[in-house]
Formats: structure tokens, C-alpha cells, sequence
């Protein structure tokens, strides 16, 4: 298939003559910032992630000795194990977890790429991103609320692919190809959400692995339909009942990085606006898990949908409303080994009944009006002596529209990072990755990374 310029290209032609015109020269200074706090953000996630015995027992089945040796399946490990934490970054026009996908492909693809500048990866995450949310924005929120997809995987691969892509310095013919290959192949479902498993974490690695395989596959002239996307039986007919037609049908460059949200909380990004509401009452008036009698959290249906108690292994857990309520009231922060460690805490789980999730009609009708806000939240908090307060939250904090405060992201990388790197090796790979562009070769940035790991 060749991208040219005249009025019959594909929706996926169009979509790569506007990848083309991205390079790291001209992307606006605000973007590579955020590229690199993308970066720094994932390689903090995966360094703490390869402490998880998930993490250890899928690199043996990989293959401990030779999975850095090859690409495919060294994105697999870090992919799927920076999303174990669901720490990781998102989207929420498009939905689910572009970072995990795009970064573990980049950092696979620079180690054993050992002539890829810093610059050139910088370029590669940037237009990662933009393929990510392009596919994102298409088939969501229906292709996630209504057929259970985890973009995730669908979108991640052909993000992948295009970064893989752009590393090996494939033509834009190959990277159309790759890019139509991995939505082609791409899949990955959300019943994990629900029932738990593996599967939550393993579709962001897959994801990322099959990317690569897609760049390689294209190398070699092997392509996918030149209609992938808009095609009756494509992309977006597959993955979605309600596609957005007109955003499909004119790919524009967007700079969609900068709309991608980092996380604080250890849980779905869904539960993250109740908690900042939460965290709002309790430090204003100063209260006690002691002096809480109810909390009660007034959503829409996606929130509602979340309301489950008694979780059964760390991915339910990381889907409950009720629970990570409960584990901030209790320790004032939602982290991984919070989770782990409360996960069949009777305690807990008491103060998990004090929480009660209520399908609130304004919420609802708000999800209506702007299909984004699939999180929103108004919380209800009464006191054992009667008081009651209430605190509303739309968009969670690490939001465009509520950024975190200067140094957030920074503190989050060096206390992630410290348990596997030490003060003093994160203090450095920071350093190395905010400076990234002056790097003639990425790779053993991250081959020193993995070497202490």
C-alpha cells in the first residue's frame, strides 16, 4: 500500500501522512516534556512491578536468560509487568492504558537497537501516543462500556507497531502495514474486571509484543487490509457498537500526549475522583477512619458498576470501589502492597461495608452530556456524631484539567524506583531520562536498568 494524496486515501492513509509529519524537531516543547514524564513515569512503574512474584513468574516462562535478547518478548515481560500496579498512565477519551504498551516496546526496541538516539526514541513514544489515541477516541467509551474491550491491546498494538516502526526507520508504506497488521490481529478483553486474573495486565504486554512483531512482519512487505479501520468488517465496526465516524474518517495532529493522565492511586482510574473527594473531606475537617460512619459515592453507571465487595485477588481488588475506599480511610494513600497486604483484612473489609455506591441520576445524566466523565463522583461522608459533608470531583487530579503540582511525578519516580535502583540510581536514571534527546544511544540508558534488575 502507498500513501500518496488524493481525495480516495484510507482512513489509515491519513492517519499515516499525519505521523509523518511528526519528527522530535518540531514537536512542541510541552510534548517531549511530557514524552519523557511518560517515560520516567513507566520505567519507574516496571522497576518496582519486577518485585511482584507475577513479574518473576512470567519471565521464566519467557525465558529468563533470553528474554532481553529478544525484543518481542522482553515488551511482553515490561509491558505486562508495569501494569500490575495500575499505577500507570491513561487516556480518558480514549480509554485504558496507552504508556504501558508504547514505552515497552520503545525501551525493547532501544535495547536491542543499540544506534537509536535519544531523539529518535523521543519521536517514536510521541507518535505512539497519537496512533493510540486516534484508534482510543474512534471506538470509545462503547467499544469498553458496552462490548467489554480493553483498548489497552487494541489500540496499544498499532501504537506499538508505529513506534517499533519508526525505531527501525521503516518507509511510511512499511509503517502503514504495521500499523494495519497489529489492528488487524489485535484483541483483548475486560472480563477481568469482574472476575479477576492475569488477563488484566497480560493484554498491555501483548499488546506491545505483537506491535514489534507487526514492524517486523511489514519489514518484509507483509501488510494488513488497506481499509483497517473504516472497512465493514474492520477495526472499528469489530471493536465498537457506536464508533465516532467523523473522528475516523479525519485523522489530525492533536499532540494527544499531552491529554494523557498519570496516577497516584493503585486502582482503576474510574475509582480515583471518589478518592481525591475523599481525601478532600478527611483532610479538611481533620477526621479519623474512627469518625467515619458512611460513605456514601453517587456515580454513573460505570462507577456503579464498581461498587463490588470482597475481592479475591488483587485485580477485582484493584476494581473496588468499596475497598480502596476503605484502604485510604484506613492508610491515607492506595498503593500496590496496601492492596496486597489488606486483600483478606477483616478489618477492611468492615470498613468496606461502610461504603456504599449509589447509581446518582445528575451523574448519570453529566456521562450523557460528555461521555469523558465516565468517573465523576460525588461523595457523601456522614460522622459518628452526626456531621455530614459532601464534596464533589469530576476530573481525578493528574487530569489536564487538574494537573498535579510541580515535583509530583518526580517524588512518585524516586519512590518507586529506589526499592529496585537505590536513591542514588534513580536519582541518576531521572537525570539521564529528563535529559534524554542529548543521548546518541538510548539503549544502555535501559540496559543498565535491567541489568539491576
Amino acid at each position: 500500500m502507498v500513501v500518496g494524496q488524493n481525495e480516495d486515501l484510507s482512513c489509515l492513509d491519513k492517519l499515516v501522512n499525519v505521523m509523518c509529519k511528526i519528527s522530535y524537531d518540531n514537536a512542541p516543547s510541552e510534548v517531549v516534556k511530557k514524552a519523557k514524564e511518560c517515560l520516567a513515569d513507566f520505567v519507574a512503574i516496571f522497576s518496582e512491578g519486577t518485585r511482584k512474584p507475577e513479574s518473576i513468574n512470567l519471565r521464566r516462562a519467557l525465558g529468563d536468560r533470553y528474554i532481553m535478547t529478544h525484543a518481542e518478548d522482553a515488551a511482553l515481560w515490561m509491558g505486562s509487568t508495569a501494569r500490575m500496579l495500575d499505577i500507570d498512565d491513561g487516556h480518558r477519551f480514549a480509554m485504558a492504558h496507552p504508556g504501558v504498551a508504547i514505552n515497552a516496546a520503545a525501551i525493547a526496541m532501544a535495547i536491542t537497537l543499540p544506534d537509536v538516539s535519544g531523539k529518535k526514541l523521543l519521536e517514536a513514544i510521541i507518535k505512539g501516543y497519537e496512533v493510540y489515541c486516534y484508534q482510543g477516541r474512534v471506538i470509545n467509551p462503547s467499544a469498553y462500556l458496552k462490548r467489554g474491550v480493553d483498548a489497552t491491546c487494541v489500540c496499544g498494538a498499532g501504537a506499538a507497531a508505529i513506534t517499533a516502526g519508526t525505531m527501525m526507520g521503516l518507509s511510511s508504506t512499511q509503517i502503514a502495514d504495521a500499523i494495519s497488521l497489529a489492528a488487524s490481529l489485535a484483541g483483548g478483553l475486560n472480563q477481568s474486571a469482574i472476575d479477576g486474573s492475569a488477563q488484566k495486565y497480560l493484554v498491555a504486554g501483548w499488546g506491545a509484543k505483537l506491535g514489534i512483531a507487526a514492524a517486523n512482519l511489514a519489514k518484509y512487505g507483509l501488510g494488513g487490509p488497506s481499509h483497517v479501520f473504516e472497512g465493514r468488517l474492520g477495526f472499528c465496526n469489530a471493536f465498537s457498537p457506536e464508533p465516532n465516524i467523523e473522528y475516523m474518517q479525519n485523522p489530525a495532529l492533536n499532540w494527544d500526549i499531552l491529554n494523557v493522565y498519570l496516577k497516584q492511586y493503585a486502582c482503576v482510574r474510574r475509582i480515583h475522583a471518589t478518592l481525591d473527594a475523599v481525601r478532600t473531606i478527611v483532610e479538611r475537617e481533620k477526621l479519623d477512619v474512627s469518625q467515619v460512619k458512611q460513605v456514601k459515592v453517587l456515580g454513573g453507571q460505570f462507577l456503579y458498576d464498581a461498587g463490588s465487595y470482597r475481592p479475591k485477588d488483587m485485580a477485582q481488588a484493584q476494581t473496588s470501589v468499596p475497598y480502596a475506599v476503605a484502604i485510604y480511610l484506613k492508610h491515607r494513600d492506595v498503593t500496590d502492597d496496601l492492596i496486597h497486604e489488606s486483600l483478606h483484612s477483616e478489618e477492611i473489609a468492615a470498613i468496606s461495608d461502610r461504603v456504599t455506591v449509589i447509581k446518582d441520576e445528575e451523574m448519570v445524566n453529566l456521562t450523557k452530556k460528555d461521555s469523558s466523565l465516565w468517573g465523576a463522583a460525588k461523595v457523601v461522608l456522614s460522622t459518628v456524631n452526626g456531621q455530614e459533608y459532601t464534596e464533589t470531583k469530576i476530573c481525578p487530579d493528574g487530569d489536564p484539567e487538574s494537573p498535579f503540582p510541580a515535583g509530583v511525578i518526580r517524588e512518585k519516580f524516586m519512590v518507586l524506583g529506589q526499592k529496585t535502583l537505590g536513591v542514588d540510581g534513580s536519582e541518576k536514571l531521572w537525570k539521564e531520562i529528563s535529559s534524554l534527546e542529548e543521548e546518541p544511544y538510548a539503549g544502555k540508558l535501559f540496559l543498565q536498568l535491567v541489568a539491576k534488575i
